[in-house]
């Protein structure tokens, strides 16, 4: 996806949120001179507000976010979320094997070892040995139009010889597959690793760095560097931050991650064997790259937190009916930064995902795809059902929601949390305050009411509080998974008999129908 737009002239919240037509970075800064109001953040190198999550190191200016190696963003600040992403996942149960391939069909089940185990040692996932002399080559897609934003960024990636490459056939209509074929066809004839990133994101400090470390220490796996914060991935993102992991496997079931995406040359050269050279047709190349990934096997890891963030700006593909697309935890906005060497999640059994302001979980069944069900549904099946409404309700009476609409998007909002809390492995949960929980949390609010006009603009204006909310929701499912343990896994059939989790994105579960 590319190209996420704010609405224009929103309010500067409490939160610290707001930039002239743009959502500010996860330290609240406001951008082109916008004033904050209290609590929020005006110009460039102003200290994040108590209501706003983000680092001291949040940058914001009047003409972008300088990425490492000089790339800015053409207009825009890079805020608190990001893109989708996805892969194929291993099987929790199985250990990876030198290749790095696990199996590509489904999240492992709540009762597998790793799922259970928590994290897993980084340098595990990929080949047995390290290698220390990868060679990376990069590209960056773009379409006409923004060629100048394309080679301001190739121009920052300093020592890859990076090339821009434009869509070959931009009157043809939309055609990200033709492009990124393209790309993935730059790679430099001695490479050992290709980095194709889309024309629209803004890099992490030190991101060439960042990648150099990675491929070292994780050789064989293709590596997606963002996460949508109302995406999938972006639910197993935040989960891995609750384990404290520092990389989590790619959702099975949803797109691959395609706005910055680093594959080992044998995955290059096999898309390209599989992809024609005159591509045809309007088949987006996130979803062709996770058919051909998952066909071999093959498992995406992201980091956490994310490496890019994808910058304001209208969308060239049709997406702005999201709303606007943030990575679901950006490294710049937290001061813990990323670890290349850091531990694995495993990949989550339990996916809490808030869209459209309704939580939906997203459960492992024994079919070929992942399946959906409500918050309450849930529970209800694990035989929970009222466990934490006294706390929830009186949580929310706190806020004064100004409707009972609204009220019910708090509701869900802590419900969230909670479940979240409740599914954290034991041992692995860090202080629900923390530095990088708190940046998820907040993506959690502002993902998950991107795409619903009538409830984002009265998150962004409320996120502190929101954020507030999220956290006490997370503190009682701590003290419900300590005092309980985790919901045991819905058996295989009951699983079986849910709807097709895919259903979330054609006929998604409403405010309204609760």
């Amino acid at each position: 996806m590319t190209g996420g737009v704010a609405p224009a002239g929103s309010a500067l919240s409490a939160g610290g949120i707001g930039s002239a037509g743009s959502i500010g970075s996860a330290g609240g800064v406001a951008s082109t001179g916008g004033v904050a109001s209290a609590g929020g953040v005006g110009s460039a190198g102003s200290i994040p507000s108590a209501g706003s999550i983000g680092s001291a190191g949040s940058i914001g200016s009047a003409g972008g976010v300088a990425s490492t190696g000089g790339v800015a963003s053409t207009g825009g600040i890079s805020s608190a979320g990001s893109i989708p992403s996805i892969g194929s996942a291993a099987s929790a149960a199985s250990t990876p094997s030198g290749a790095g391939v696990g199996s590509a069909g489904s999240i492992p089940s709540a009762g597998s070892a790793a799922s259970c185990a928590g994290v897993a040692s980084a340098g595990g996932l990929g080949s047995a040995a390290v290698v220390s002399a990868a060679v990376i080559s990069a590209a960056v897609m773009a379409h006409p139009r923004r060629a100048a934003q394309a080679a301001e960024l190739a121009a920052g990636l300093t020592g890859w010889g990076a090339r821009v490459v434009i869509d070959p056939a931009p009157g043809a209509g939309p055609g990200a597959l033709r492009t990124a074929r393209a790309a993935w066809a730059a790679v430099a004839p001695d490479a050992t690793h290709h980095v194709v990133l889309q024309d629209d994101v803004v890099p992490c400090r030190d991101f060439a760095a960042r990648i150099t470390d990675a491929v070292r220490e994780l050789p064989d796996a293709p590596l997606a560097l963002y996460a949508n914060w109302n995406s999938w991935n972006g639910a197993a993102t935040r989960a891995a931050a609750l384990q404290g992991a520092a990389w989590v496997p790619a959702v099975p079931g949803e797109w691959t991650p395609s706005l910055a995406l680093v594959l080992p040359r044998a995955d290059v050269d096999a898309l390209l064997a599989a992809v024609p050279a005159e591509v045809t047709g309007p088949e987006p190349d996130d979803t062709v790259l996770a058919r051909e990934l998952g066909r071999r096997g093959r498992r995406v890891l992201i980091p956490v937190p994310h490496w890019v963030e994808h910058a304001d700006g209208a969308s060239l593909v049709g997406n702005d009916v999201y709303g606007p697309r943030h990575s679901a935890c950006f490294a710049d906005d937290t001061a813990e930064g990323p670890d290349p060497a850091g531990p694995v999640a495993a990949a989550p059994d339990v996916l809490v995902h808030l869209f459209k302001g309704r939580v939906q979980l997203v459960l492992a069944a024994d079919t070929p795809a992942p399946r959906r069900v409500s918050r309450e549904g849930y529970l209800r099946a694990a035989g929970q059902e009222g466990r934490g409404r006294g706390r929830s309700a009186r949580a929310v009476a706190a806020l004064r929601p100004p409707s009972g609409l609204l009220g019910a998007l708090c509701e869900e909002i802590w419900y969230a949390a909670y479940l979240m809390a409740l599914h954290t492995p034991p041992g692995r949960a860090p202080a629900a305050g923390g530095d990088r929980v708190r940046l998820c949390l907040r993506s959690l609010v502002l993902g998950g009411t991107a795409d619903r006009a009538d409830l984002r603009l009265w998150a962004r204006h409320r996120v502190g509080p929101l954020v507030a909310l999220a956290e006490d929701g997370l503190r009682a499912g701590f003290d419900d998974r300590e005092a309980y343990g985790r919901p045991a896994p819905l058996p295989p059939e009951r699983l079986a008999a849910l709807p097709d989790a895919a259903l979330i994105w054609s006929r998604p579960l409403m405010l309204e129908e609760r």
